[in-house]
């Protein structure tokens, strides 16, 4: 049996190749949006891909299961209840499938979602026993998903799904049962994931609480408190894996932009999405551009931030960054990418066009202007559990998904610097606030580890 993991990085979405070179045979689980990987790993070992399973209908990616329909002309496998609108053809629970000496069982495992299934792999060539199980969102390493993506009107029966799938339906399967998760460490569809790409059922029954004959009572509530709250941007994505995303073949060209093309997308409501790290950005950036520093989990704030429905322009310091960024977009159901501005802000600056700037306060520098200024706004960014764990004495809290959601009810002409716990943070909301007419907008460079170690 051949069996190889991907990952994509930032959003700790795993997908596996399955199959056996001596039939020529191979599927898929749970395939990202860019399918060459699989292909070119399946050409390299003798293998067409013919099948492609999702084990649930995703929230946080794009489903590449219709790139590897049209470009290998596989079959797509769901369950009946994603209620997929495109071709395909629904699971049920039991069926099997052979890829030569490999073998895939159909578990219905719902919890995480109404309509999530697991797999059980077999290995025939090595034993008639099951070797692994790809838990999709069902069971993750150190962590279970989470089941509150499916709606809140659905929580208390999906809670009780998990709870049942987790001790029922995995209950037949033996402690060294090989478990491989679809998401990892970086992914919003859990709390508490390892960075580790698989592990055992022994050693989840063993040292994972929610497995360990945790009482419903006690995992139903832990089960409805303490996400993450969901971008916005994982509805869209529903929908789109619901109705079969566009193909990345028809997609508009993502080009280079003159700054008078930039000028006129503007006036027609194109959103600038600035790329670069926080420094960069806070000393010159384009009037009403927002800050998705380019890091490994930028789409998940880049989904807090801008809606999924917008026309995107990026800002970046290269062409290479450009086209990396909009790669990584298209992952999280972005398909409206214009372009990138030519010659980056430097470009922009020799025709004289206007610039803004985010000022980047020291630590120390800040604390001067609270002694300065009492009414300096110090306004702290942070989830709630990083602010109960301290925080600048008389700091205005409201985390940034909150600040971006709701706005902020302070005069425009106040002076606010923004902190979070790096400096990341902190520019999306000054962004955001210069984007939304405050003037005069700081951002605590090195967050509050700086102001911390300043204080120390």
């Amino acid at each position: 049996m051949f069996f190889k993991q991907f990952k994509v990085e930032g959003l700790g979405c795993y997908s596996y190749l399955i199959g056996c070179p001596k039939a020529g045979v191979a599927c898929v689980v749970d395939p990202e949006r860019h399918v060459e990987n699989y292909l070119d790993v399946a050409q390299e070992n003798g293998m067409r891909i013919t099948d492609v399973f999702d084990t649930h209908l995703h929230a946080d990616h794009i489903t590449g299961s219709g790139e590897l329909a049209a470009q290998a002309g596989a079959t797509i496998h769901v369950h009946p209840a994603v209620e997929a609108k495109y071709p395909h053809e629904p699971v049920r629970d039991g069926q099997r499938f052979r890829f030569g000496s490999a073998e895939i069982e159909v578990i219905e495992t719902p919890g995480h979602t109404p309509n999530s299934v697991s797999l059980a792999v077999t290995d025939h060539a090595r034993s008639e026993d099951v070797q692994a199980l790809l838990t999709g969102d069902l069971l993750f390493v150190g962590d279970v998903g989470r089941p509150d993506l499916a709606g809140e009107d659905l929580l208390e029966q999906q809670v009780r799904n998990l709870y049942d799938s987790i001790y029922g339906k995995l209950a037949r399967f033996p402690d060294w049962t090989e478990v491989y998760p679809a998401h990892g460490e970086g992914s919003l569809c859990g709390k508490g994931m390892s960075a580790k790409p698989m592990t055992t059922l022994g050693f989840e029954r063993r040292n994972n609480p929610l497995l360990n004959e945790m009482p419903f009572e006690e995992f139903h509530r832990i089960m409805t408190e303490g996400f993450q709250i969901r971008p916005d941007n994982f509805a869209v994505m529903v929908q789109k894996n619901r109705q079969g995303p566009a193909l990345l073949s028809e997609a508009a060209a993502f080009t280079r932009l003159a700054p008078t093309q930039v000028e006129q997308a503007l006036r027609d409501g194109v959103r600038l999405v600035d790329v670069r790290d926080q420094v960069a950005f806070g000393a010159a950036f384009l009037p009403s551009s927002i800050n998705i520093g380019m890091r490994p989990n930028s789409v998940n704030w880049l989904g807090m931030a801008v809606k999924a429905s917008s026309k995107i322009i990026i800002v970046a310091d290269s062409e290479a960054d450009a086209r990396e960024a909009a790669f990584r977009f298209q992952r999280a159901g972005y398909d409206k990418l214009i372009g990138y501005l030519a010659d980056g802000v430097c470009g922009w600056a020799m025709q004289g066009k206007r610039l803004d700037h985010l000022p980047q306060l020291t630590a120390e520098s800040l604390k001067h202007v609270i002694e300065k200024y009492s009414d300096h706004v110090v306004l702290d960014v942070r989830t709630e559990a990083e602010w109960r764990d301290g925080h600048i004495d008389g700091a205005l809290h409201m985390p940034v998904t909150d600040l971006i959601e709701a706005g902020l009810d302070l005069p425009k002409q106040r002076h606010i610097t923004a902190v979070c716990s790096s400096g990341y943070r902190s520019n999306i909301a000054g962004s955001f606030l210069k984007s939304i007419g405050y003037e005069h907008v700081f951002s605590l460079i090195g967050g509050m580890p700086a102001w911390n170690a300043a204080a120390g």
